[in-house]
C-alpha cells in the first residue's frame, strides 16, 4: 500500500504543477493496436538487475468516465487522469508487480475514424521476493482502432 501510494504521488507530480484534469480533451475510450519500441530500455533499481521484460500485450481496451480513464493489462487494474495538456497518466499494481502508462493524446484523423494515437512509456516495476527491484521502461505507439 505505501509503494502503491508513493508510485501515484510521483506519477501526478510528473504532470506539472498547472496541468488540471481535462475537460475539454477528446474522448480516449476505445481498443488500441500497440506497437512496442526498439529493444526495452532496462533501469535497474538500487543496483539490482532486471530478468524479465516488462508486459507487451498487443491491444489495450480503455474505458472512460469524465477524466478517469481505466484498462486492465495482464489482470492488473489501472486507473488515472486525461490532463488539460493531453498527458494520459495511468497506474495500477498487484502484489510484486506495478504498471505505469504515462502518454501524450494525439488526435488525428476526423470524426469518422477511430482518430486517436498514443505516444509514450509503459513502466513495469516487480518487486522479487528475493533479489533486488525491477524497473522496465519501454516506448510505444497505440493506435486506436475503435470504440
Amino acid at each position: 500500500m505505501r509503494l502503491t501510494a508513493l508510485f501515484t504521488l510521483v506519477v501526478l507530480a510528473s504532470c506539472g504543477p498547472n496541468a488540471a484534469p481535462c475537460t475539454t480533451c477528446p474522448p480516449v475510450d476505445g481498443v488500441y493496436a500497440v506497437t512496442w519500441g526498439g529493444d526495452a530500455g532496462v533501469l535497474a533499481v538500487d543496483g539490482g538487475t532486471c530478468s524479465t521484460p516488462g508486459s507487451r500485450v498487443s491491444t489495450w481496451t480503455l474505458g472512460q468516465s469524465g477524466t478517469r480513464v481505466t484498462t486492465t493489462i495482464e489482470d492488473v487494474n489501472l486507473g488515472g487522469t486525461i490532463y488539460d495538456t493531453y498527458d494520459l497518466v495511468l497506474s495500477g499494481s498487484s502484489s510484486a508487480l506495478s504498471y505505469r502508462l504515462r502518454s501524450v493524446v494525439i488526435p488525428e484523423g476526423t470524426s469518422m475514424d477511430a482518430g486517436i494515437r498514443l505516444q509514450g512509456t509503459f513502466t513495469t516495476r516487480t518487486l522479487p521476493t528475493s533479489g533486488e527491484p525491477c524497473e522496465v521502461d519501454e516506448s510505444f505507439t497505440a493506435q486506436r482502432t475503435s470504440r
